[in-house]
């Protein structure tokens, strides 16, 4: 896969709910985690770390918890920027982006 077709993946530039809610999810799949383990390992009550999912509005307390566990930088959760993720991390995430 060429730079331009993961880009086009990963939604880069795209800032909207449903395109950063897609990305959220494409993390936590990468994760292995459902969203009550996810929500848990994060300190986040279940129901919030959904409606954030959901929503496509994460928290600075959800975000800060991809980068440190999982490596997913802040530019690719709001904005799809896949430049800052380690190799490995993106190839996992593009598994569950469509």
């Amino acid at each position: 896969m060429d730079y331009l077709e993961i880009e086009k993946r990963c939604r880069r530039g795209d800032t909207s709910p449903e395109a950063i809610h897609k990305r959220l999810i494409a993390a936590r799949m990468m994760s292995s985690f459902s969203q009550k383990e996810l929500a848990a390992s994060a300190g986040i009550k279940y129901t919030t770390f959904r409606s954030q999912e959901q929503a496509g509005s994460p928290s600075v307390q959800l975000m800060t918890y991809f980068l440190s566990a999982f490596q997913v930088d802040f530019n690719f959760i709001l904005g799809g920027d896949p430049a800052r993720l380690p190799s490995d991390v993106l190839q996992e995430i593009l598994k569950h982006l469509d």
